[in-house]
């Protein structure tokens, strides 16, 4: 049997003892980066749901609405975002056909970005829709909705859009499922405190299309 000499050894401990040190260090380096990770998700959500919860949403965001419309832009919608762990809303618009996606810091409304986005697609032609006649706008309605709630998903992202609601500090007083631009919406009676409000989540992403005072 072959010896090995003591120096090869003590370099084949060391370069062990090194290995499993490394590996040590790599496993908590990632460790470390998975929690900073999901704090700086849970941190962005919180600030999100904030922005809903503090009443101020739907007044805000209807005032973006109306400069932007006096500015020549369609607003499709207003959510809550987040931007440098700052709360900010994002505004989708089309302005000459264009779609944009417009950023600003909340509750300032100072704009961050303005910039092109090819999200248009997502998004019916309102002039189209006003060609078709009272008819067939209403039985498309109906096999949106009936299309809708025959996915398997349906019930799991209805469960969802009252969970959101709730988590923004209100209580459902009626949720409904409806059409809006060949799209699912849910339309949402809710209370906070003696306050009514009316609630339009989009689906199945439950974007927040409308926030206001009953």
């Amino acid at each position: 049997m072959k010896v090995v000499p003591r120096f090869n050894m003590k370099t084949i401990l060391s370069s062990t003892l090194t290995a499993a040190l490394l590996t040590t260090t790599i496993g908590s380096t990632a460790m470390a980066s998975d929690y900073g990770n999901q704090n700086y998700n849970n941190q962005n959500h919180n600030n999100q749901s904030s922005v809903y919860r503090d009443g101020n949403f739907g007044t805000i965001a209807q005032k973006l609405r109306r400069d932007l419309s006096r500015s020549g832009y369609q607003v499709m919608d207003v959510q809550a975002d987040t931007y440098r762990g700052n709360q900010s809303l994002v505004v989708y618009a089309k302005k000459n056909n264009q779609p944009y996606e417009i950023k600003y810091t909340y509750p300032g409304l100072k704009l961050i970005s303005s910039s092109q986005k090819d999200w248009s697609n997502v998004w019916k032609d309102k002039d189209r829709q006003h060609g078709n006649n009272y008819h067939n706008n209403k039985h498309n309605n109906n096999d949106v909705e009936d299309n809708i709630k025959k996915e398997a998903r349906y019930s799991a992202v209805k469960q969802r859009a009252i969970n959101k609601v709730r988590e923004m500090g209100y209580t459902i007083k009626d949720i409904e499922l409806k059409e809006k631009n060949n799209r699912g919406i849910f339309e949402i009676e809710a209370k906070r405190g003696n306050q009514d409000y009316d609630i339009v989540l989009g689906y199945p992403n439950l974007n927040v299309i409308k926030l206001e005072k009953d």
